[in-house]
């Protein structure tokens, strides 16, 4: 067997398995180009794959100069997702007996540096919200980026979101998200009285319609993500606040609630929809700065010497 046909075999598995099509996009991307540089040193058939191939096209990518970046390589991140992608890869073509040595279990990935997340201040957070005025689009944009920074919801997540997914009366919203998983996600009360008002002028503005899609574009189509990646870009700058990004919203909703102790990472870990326990505990750390901070009102040890 082939390394494309190996290839072709795991993406219709990953199908199978109701992953999205930007994370088997996102598998073709890294495996192809995986295949590729195998091919170019004369490795063509699945079992001629060796953990040193695995080895000399990790340094090769580690080494490689980045493209369209201000970094002259790849940084550590990158290349433990490019990666991790083809380590799944492999851990599936030996459960498939494709090859007959695990070989995903001898590899070394690198460690990825973890950089500090300073999420949103309270003064950024009321310019991100008083840029926005009265018109259709801003109360639309307002909407989602309170359902972002006050619910941690992700990009897809929002521009899936239909009108039979919001609960007003309960108080949450069901959302749809990776790998075809369902949560549900309770609403506060400023972002149900924010998405009320956008649905109230919506209706008015297209009264002959009943669009299934809560979020609609200007030319009344569901909105996708890369349009509120757009919007969001748009605002950035009408706010001043050149790092704001959507990770970046959700970064901030689940920091605050560590911080402010309105759930414990359990808690966190299920609203925003992550798998792996792990990756929420990521912000633990991150919490335990901002509460320090919190707690000694930025006063430091020689601050309060006599």
């Amino acid at each position: 067997m082939t390394l494309t046909q190996a290839i072709d075999f795991f993406l219709i598995d990953q199908q199978l398995r109701g992953n999205s099509d930007k994370t088997i996009r996102g598998y073709r991307g890294y495996l192809s180009r995986f295949c590729a540089w195998l091919e170019g040193q004369g490795v063509v058939g699945i079992t001629d794959l060796t953990i040193g191939n695995i080895n000399a096209y990790q340094i090769y990518i580690t080494n490689k100069p980045a493209q369209n970046s201000k970094n002259d390589r790849l940084t550590k991140r990158t290349v433990r997702t490019y990666m991790r992608h083809i380590k799944v890869f492999i851990g599936y073509c030996y459960t498939e007996e494709f090859i007959k040595e695990p070989l995903h279990t001898k590899m070394k990935l690198p460690k990825a540096e973890r950089p500090m997340i300073e999420i949103l201040t309270e003064d950024e957070l009321t310019t991100l919200f008083s840029c926005l005025g009265k018109k259709e689009l801003d109360l639309r944009n307002r909407s989602i980026l309170m359902l972002m920074v006050d619910c941690g919801l992700r990009l897809s997540e929002v521009a899936g979101l239909k009108h039979e997914d919001i609960n007003f009366q309960k108080g949450y919203v069901t959302v749809m998200g990776k790998g075809m998983k369902g949560r549900i996600v309770p609403l506060g009360v400023n972002v149900r009285r924010a998405l009320l008002t956008y649905i109230t002028k919506r209706r008015r503005a297209d009264a002959a319609r009943d669009d299934e899609y809560l979020f609609l574009s200007r030319i009344r189509t569901p909105i996708s993500a890369a349009a509120i990646v757009l919007m969001i870009r748009r605002v950035k700058k009408e706010a001043d606040i050149p790092r704001l990004h959507a990770h970046l919203l959700r970064h901030t909703f689940a920091t605050n609630l560590l911080v402010y102790g309105i759930g414990d990472v359990y808690e966190l870990s299920r609203l925003l929809g992550h798998s792996d326990i792990k990756t929420t505990e990521g912000y633990l750390q991150v919490a335990s700065y901002y509460t320090i901070m919190e707690k000694r009102e930025r006063r430091t040890f020689l601050d309060m010497r006599r």
